[in-house]
């Protein structure tokens, strides 16, 4: 989601070079605009993919041609199904979601648009959309179809993977070539595709580097709403109808960020306050329900094609997609996580921003602003003064671990201390601020998880830290990921638990028990085993991803478990039910023990309770 730019700083904070803020260039005051952020400039990223669909296995062969073959139909049938709705996808293009210029340069009147913005979306647009998605989707994939025929037969004939020779040349070409047509049909649709193509861009080592270079972009901003449009909805939603000068002292025109659901505009309370503004996109949830509906159905088809079950994933982002759309929720989320990580009056490792009392509504959230550029501008603001950095320089190591440390000492006590931690982590909501702070921000999607499986967590992470790699050490492991709740295939190697706890968790390793490869295309990797995952463990590995693939960008062999391992162990040697942070779910989650020691925890947890509530304790 948009950077929501949230720390109080001095007027006009500065980086080296006078950079300022996310936008290098903004003039000051009410009304004022400032430059349009420039598009990111993508990390340095691996060495490309050593096949053009690796991963995909021998009996996956077989589903690939039937999608190819069902892709070539669909598009027999495209035309008579745009003919067909020709005349009523007119009312959806006059109420696209953004800017209406026409041809010869004219733009309607801003509150013409405002206006239109407001309409709701008819069942008709939401249909017209969902054909719009399919068939594109459909008209994006097909070229792909020939191109794997013939690497097949290929392979059939004997002929080995070359890296350097003529096919993979014209599966880079196709790549280049569908990452456009990819960028293209995010750009015409936005809503929920824009999460799926930030899913692509910063995924380096999932997805080829061609697409993941090219969607690079949307990770910061999209198309703004018109400024008529934000300043009505800010007046009506957030202050009763009075006017933005009766509250703001300034409130820039020109959005700091812009995404999917929503924008941040930059503004200065009465009193002078840096605050930055977030406001909801009108009538997008309907919009974006309807998206992930479509991307469902299409992963729903491509099931056992790829390693990853992407359905899942998208089952899941689905549910914590509704919560975002509710900014009040938001806002006592970032108040909680930014308590938690000051606890105990301790530095926290990454500064989170707060919300304004009195000023948060469902669709408006006023917090503070946070100085600084978001970590995917951070290599173009650099260039920008003359500095080039290059991912093996001595300068980029340094300030890559102290990154690392810092994301991974907050999920720590996210996830260990408070079950409860971000879950939509991105290089866009990673912002490094003027002093060399790293904040994180947009907590939109946040992950509940509970005590049982944040013990079992630390336990293998534990596990991990003290393993010498021998049977019995991967037999334990094993025996906690089926604890765990994971489930594996019949042929599965018996240490495939073990050797999935250490490819989550251990990015340093390239090797795995059992036989299992790191790479995560790879036929042999662990993923491919798996048949079940829990609910827990899908979005505490993507809430992962983000220091996996800052890790994987520069090029540095991180041990979570090794920096993690403090907080595993105090939560393991702690007695206190943690019902002080995850309420009374906690208590039924809790490991059963003797009927003593469950009084005993039953007791704490009730103490804990009342003293919470208690009001001398707030």
């Amino acid at each position: 989601e948009p950077p929501p730019p949230g720390a109080r700083a001095p007027a006009e904070p500065r980086l080296g070079c006078g950079m300022r803020g996310p936008s290098p260039a903004r003039a000051t005051g009410t009304g004022s605009l400032s430059a349009r952020p420039q598009a990111a400039a993508p990390l340095p990223t691996q060495a490309p993919l050593p096949g053009p669909l690796v991963g995909t296995s021998e009996a996956s062969r077989p589903a690939l041609l039937t999608v190819a073959a069902s892709l070539a139909v669909a598009l027999a049938a495209r035309r008579g199904a745009e003919a067909a709705l020709r005349s009523g996808s007119r009312r959806a293009r006059r109420t696209r979601r953004h800017v209406i210029i026409s041809n010869a340069g004219t733009a309607l009147q801003a509150d013409d648009v405002a206006e239109r913005l407001l309409q709701p979306i008819s069942d008709l647009d939401l249909a017209l959309r969902s054909v719009g998605g399919y068939t594109r989707a459909v008209q994006w994939l097909a070229p792909y179809a020939p191109l794997y025929v013939t690497t097949e037969l290929a392979s059939l004939g004997g002929e080995g993977w070359d890296p350097e020779g003529k096919l993979a040349a014209e599966w880079s070409r196709q790549h280049r070539e569908g990452a456009n047509g990819l960028s293209d049909l995010i750009e015409e649709l936005n809503g929920f595709y824009v999460k799926a193509g930030q899913l692509i861009a910063t995924r380096v080592d999932l997805f080829p580097r061609e697409y993941s270079s090219r969607l690079a972009h949307l990770v910061d901003s999209l198309n703004p709403l018109p400024f008529p449009l934000v300043r009505r909805v800010v007046e009506e939603e957030l202050l009763g109808g009075y006017p933005l000068e009766e509250v703001f002292e300034s409130f820039e025109e020109r959005p700091l960020g812009s995404a999917s659901i929503a924008q941040v505009h930059r503004a200065r309370l009465r009193g002078g306050r840096e605050v930055a503004v977030k406001v909801q996109r009108p009538q997008i949830e309907k919009q974006l329900m309807s998206d992930i509906a479509v991307i469902k159905n299409v992963a729903a088809q491509l099931r056992g094609v790829f390693p990853v079950d992407y359905y899942i994933v998208f089952s899941e982002l689905e549910e914590q997609l509704r919560e975002e759309f509710d900014f009040q929720r938001e806002a006592a989320a970032m108040d909680r996580v930014a308590s938690l990580l000051r606890r105990d009056g301790r530095r926290p490792p990454v500064f989170v921003p707060e919300s304004v009392p009195g000023l948060v509504t469902r669709r408006v959230l006023c917090m503070d602003y946070v100085p600084g550029v978001p970590l995917s501008q951070l290599g173009a603001e650099l260039e920008k003064c003359g500095i080039r950095v290059g991912p093996d320089s001595k300068l980029a190591q340094e300030f890559g671990r102290r990154l690392l440390k810092s994301l991974s000492d907050a999920f720590a006590a996210m996830i260990f201390e408070g079950g409860f931690f971000h879950a939509d982590p991105h290089p866009g909501n990673v912002f490094v601020t003027p002093d060399g702070t790293v904040a994180l921000i947009d907590y939109g999607q946040m992950k509940r998880i509970g005590y049982k499986f944040r013990r079992e967590l630390a336990e293998m992470v534990l596990l991990i830290c003290d393993s010498q790699d021998t049977a019995d050490d991967f037999s334990a492991m094993a025996k906690l990921g089926r604890r765990m709740g994971l489930r594996f295939s019949p042929t599965a190697h018996a240490f495939c638990p073990a050797a999935l706890g250490l490819w989550v968790l251990d990015w340093s390793r390239t090797e795995l028990p059992g036989g299992y490869d790191a790479y995560e295309l790879s036929t042999t990797n662990p993923m491919c085993d798996v048949t079940f995952f829990p609910r827990e463990w899908v979005l505490t590995c993507r809430a992962l991803q983000l220091i996996r693939g800052l890790a994987a960008r520069l090029d540095i062999a991180w041990t979570l478990p090794e920096v993690w391992r403090e907080s595993a162990q105090r939560l393991l040697s702690s007695e206190v039910l943690p019902a002080v942070t995850q309420g009374p779910e906690v208590a039924r989650a809790a490991p059963h023990g003797r009927p003593w020691q469950q009084l005993r925890q039953w007791w704490q947890g009730r103490l804990h309770r009342f003293v919470l509530r208690h009001p001398a304790s707030r």
